[in-house]
Formats: C-alpha cells, sequence, structure tokens
C-alpha cells in the first residue's frame, strides 16, 4: 500500500446552512462566484437546517462551513460545537443578522462573524483567508489492494480497520466494507507495514481505530462518530487513551 498527496484529484469541500431561503439563496449564489471566480474544484451542499447539517455531515466532513447563527431548535453556535468536535481542523464562518451572539460565538474559534445583508467583498476576503487554511492538497488518502485490483481510500472516511480470518476490512462512514484478500500475515504485521505512522491505533487485537473518527473513549468500547461502537480491550486502553489526548489536545 502506498500512501499519496491528494493535487489534481483535490476537492474543496463547503456547507451552508441558514433558514432563511432568501439569506441561504444569497450566500450560495456569492460562494458560488467565488468558487468560479477562483477556479476552485469543489463540492458545497446547502441545508435549511442544523439538525440535517451535522447529520449529513458527519460523512461529508466540509473543509468550510458557514452558519447562520439565529435558527430554529438549535443554533448555529450549538451546531458548530458539535462540528468542532469532530473537525477540529475546519474553518468556521458565522453569518447572521445579530450582532449580540458575536462574544458567545468566539469559544468554537470561528475565521469571521459577518452581518447581513453580506456583502461581497466582505464574503470573498473571508473565504480567501478560509481556503489559505485548507491544505487540500495535502489532505491524506491511501491506496490499498482489493480483490482485483487496488482501490483508493480517504483517510478521513475510515472509522477503523478490523480483521478476520486473514482479511483485513475498512469500515468506511458511509457503510461500505472494504476488503483486502485473503492474507499471509498476520494484523501486527500488516498494520505495520502499511499503516506505520499515527493515523490508526490498535483498540482490540482484531481492530484498529481511526483516531480521528472516535467521539466518545471509555475503558470498554468506543462510540464513533455516526454512532456505532467498537469494543476496547483492556491491555490496549492505556496506550488508546494517551493516542486520543494527544489527538485532541
Amino acid at each position: 500500500m502506498e500512501r499519496k498527496d491528494l493535487t489534481e484529484e483535490s476537492v474543496l469541500r463547503l456547507a451552508i446552512c441558514d433558514d432563511d431561503k432568501s439569506d441561504r439563496e444569497r450566500v450560495s449564489a456569492l460562494v458560488r462566484d467565488y468558487l468560479n471566480e477562483k477556479k476552485l474544484r469543489n463540492e458545497l451542499k446547502v441545508f435549511d437546517h442544523p439538525d440535517s447539517l451535522i447529520e449529513e455531515c458527519e460523512k461529508f466532513r466540509p473543509h468550510i462551513y458557514i452558519l447562520d447563527i439565529v435558527m430554529p431548535m438549535v443554533t448555529g453556535i450549538q451546531a458548530a460545537r458539535e462540528l468542532r468536535w469532530n473537525q477540529p481542523d475546519a474553518q468556521i464562518i458565522f453569518a447572521t443578522s445579530e450582532s449580540s451572539y458575536a462574544l458567545e460565538s468566539f469559544d468554537v474559534n470561528p475565521i469571521n462573524y459577518i452581518l447581513k445583508p453580506i456583502e461581497k467583498e466582505k464574503l470573498f476576503s473571508t473565504l480567501d483567508l478560509a481556503v489559505s487554511r485548507v491544505d487540500i492538497s495535502n489532505e491524506k488518502s491511501i491506496c490499498i489492494k482489493v480483490k482485483g485490483g487496488m482501490q483508493t481510500l480517504r483517510l478521513d472516511e475510515i472509522l477503523y480497520i478490523e480483521y478476520r480470518n486473514h482479511v483485513v476490512s475498512y469500515h468506511i462512514s458511509d457503510g461500505e466494507l472494504v476488503s483486502t484478500p485473503t492474507l499471509r500475515i498476520g494484523f501486527a504485521e500488516y498494520l505495520e507495514g502499511n499503516h506505520p505512522g499515527n493515523d490508526f491505533v490498535r483498540c482490540h487485537e482484531s481492530i484498529a481505530v481511526n483516531i480521528a473518527a472516535i467521539d466518545k473513549l471509555t475503558k470498554t468500547d468506543i462510540t464513533l462518530r455516526g454512532g456505532e461502537q467498537i469494543p476496547v480491550a483492556k491491555s490496549r486502553y492505556s496506550e488508546l487513551m494517551d493516542r486520543y489526548m494527544e489527538y485532541r489536545f
């Protein structure tokens, strides 16, 4: 397996969330203008409620979020706190008509706080700054051997790796399972040869978890983003906790 950087294949992922239709359409139109002007390959998703934003973005994982603050049930700030937990490097921009939330919003470390009506120049300069902080050219992917050939996976799509009956399976955030052919080596040797860095850590004799996919860790199990739970072996807990704390803090 080889590790590579994404260059020409790189896609900038963005998400907009605003419950007001006219504001949502204006912001999305301005963002599309910006992306076209800068000739950036992109995938843009637009949401009208923070619940759908949070659910979808567990898998989509945007590099940049543009969020209204005053929305029903869940505010943009509350949504940003949840998004920030799973994506500490995401760039968050607040676009709102309420200036009174400015101080409260800064605990999620937004890149800017823009008051409505949104001015093109202000949004474009903020997007310039956000894009400059997103290193999509260095986004990690891995190429694994599967039955019949090779397959490239984006690292942040992988939840965990499982070894069973001499086959290694990659569990992907969209529910897909990508498996190797039958191996002649054990799990430890496979991990050493194919994942020598700090991206994965063994939590069980037959499971290695993507450290960035952990939402909650206890002495007995891990809750992954998306809600799936996997076991933690007693002998693995100490190293796992150390690595998790290093990643988070």
